[in-house]
């Protein structure tokens, strides 16, 4: 099932994140993992996914997660009400990137597509050298009370469709 601009998002869609607490910001604090029900959290609200193939990898750590983060105060006034970085990797490595990045926010969640099933369910997944595997690709989606607003992912190495100008553009 591809993405369609103007179409509704997927149903049932499910993550797996850590929530952060206080108490768990110290980077080596692990948490529990829980589950992030698209449908349930995010009914009518505004929201950003930006997709990465791995946390601590150069170009997600260093061009693509940080002005996010940076500039979540401009999404914010743009009416966005959540952002959730997605990658393959396992919660805890999600989190860990979160705390790495200085992440507090409670709208800022890094959460985790396993295996890659739902960027693979709507053809945004990529494929690796057998050491990485199947990853989530380098994208951005916008999904608005349920209807999906802008969805594209990167053609090659950079972050031009899929970075934080391109998405406030976008909205």
């Amino acid at each position: 099932m591809a993405l369609t601009v103007g179409e509704p998002f997927p149903a049932g869609v499910e993550f797996s994140y850590i929530a952060y607490t206080p108490e768990s910001s110290d980077i080596k604090a692990c948490g529990i993992p829980g589950p992030l029900k698209f449908d349930e959290e995010f009914k009518g609200k505004k929201v950003v996914i930006v997709s990465i193939p791995g946390a601590f990898t150069p170009t997600c750590t260093v061009n693509h997660i940080p002005p996010f983060v940076e500039k979540f105060s401009e999404l914010k006034a743009k009416g966005v009400d959540a952002l959730v970085v997605l990658s393959a990797n396992d919660p805890f490595v999600q989190s860990a990137f979160g705390k790495a990045n200085g992440v507090t926010d409670p709208a800022i969640y890094f959460a985790t597509d396993p295996a890659a099933s739902f960027s693979k369910s709507i053809g945004f997944s990529v494929d690796l050298p057998p050491a990485f595997g199947t990853r989530t690709g380098r994208y951005a989606i916008i999904v608005d009370d349920g209807i999906v607003k802008y969805a594209k992912i990167e053609s090659g190495s950079g972050v031009d469709v899929s970075g934080v100008d391109a998405v406030l553009a976008a909205l």
